[in-house]
C-alpha cells in the first residue's frame, strides 16, 4: 500500500460519496485485486463443495453489501478496508450459519484461531459463527481489541497493514491480538479454539 496507490482510492469514494456512480465502476477495478487478496487469505484454496465460500464470491457479496450500503460513508482507503473487513465478517458468519442449518453430522476441516493466520477459515465449520459471537461480547467491552480481530480474523489483513489501516503502531497491533485472541480463547470455553 504506497502512497500513490492511495489517492485515486480515496478520490473515488469522495466521488461516489458525491453521487458520482462512475466512480463506482473505477472503485471496483482499482479495489478488486487487493479485496481478492485478502478473501484468498481468509478462505481455504478456491472453496469446497461442503459449503465453503469461493474467494471470488467472498469478494463480489462483499463489494455488493458495500455498495448497498446506502447510508455508508466511505471517507478514505482506512474506512473502505475496515468496513470490508467488517463485511467480510458478516458474509461468512452468514455462510456459517447457513451450513450449520443445513448440516446432517460433522467431519468438516476445523480451523482455529491459531491456525486462522496460516490456514484461513473455513466458513463450512462452526467456528466462525463462535468467534463473531464471542467477538460481539468483547465489542462491547474493548472495541479496539475487536476491530483488530475482525481486520485479521476475518479480513484477512497482516499486522503491518493493520497497523497502517488503523494508524497505530505494529507493536500495539500485535498486543492487542495477542490480548484479545486470549480473551477469545477464554470465551469460547471448550479448548477446540486452541489448536
Amino acid at each position: 500500500m504506497t502512497a500513490a496507490s492511495r489517492l485515486p482510492v480515496t478520490l473515488l469514494l469522495q466521488q461516489l460519496a458525491q453521487g458520482d456512480r462512475a466512480a463506482l465502476d473505477q472503485l471496483y477495478a482499482a479495489l478488486y485485486p487487493e479485496l481478492k487478496r485478502v478473501a484468498r487469505a481468509r478462505l481455504h484454496s478456491g472453496g469446497r463443495a461442503d459449503g465453503s465460500l469461493h474467494t471470488t464470491t467472498l469478494v463480489h457479496e462483499t463489494f455488493l453489501r458495500l455498495v448497498a450500503a446506502q447510508e455508508l460513508r466511505l471517507e478514505d482507503r482506512r474506512h473502505f478496508f475496515a468496513y470490508a473487513a467488517r463485511t467480510m465478517r458478516s458474509v461468512i458468519v452468514d455462510e456459517a450459519r447457513a451450513w450449520l442449518a443445513e448440516r446432517r453430522g460433522g467431519g468438516a476441516a476445523h480451523v482455529t484461531l491459531s491456525s486462522a493466520d496460516d490456514e484461513g477459515i473455513c466458513a463450512g465449520s462452526d467456528e466462525p459463527l463462535a468467534v463473531h459471537e464471542a467477538l460481539t461480547r468483547l465489542a462491547t467491552l474493548e472495541p479496539e481489541l475487536a476491530e483488530v480481530v475482525e481486520m485479521r480474523y476475518f479480513g484477512g489483513y497482516t499486522e503491518d497493514e493493520i497497523a497502517e489501516l488503523l494508524q497505530l503502531s505494529e507493536r500495539t497491533v500485535r498486543r492487542r491480538w495477542d490480548k484479545a485472541r486470549a480473551w477469545l480463547l477464554l470465551a469460547l470455553g471448550d479448548g477446540t479454539a486452541a489448536g
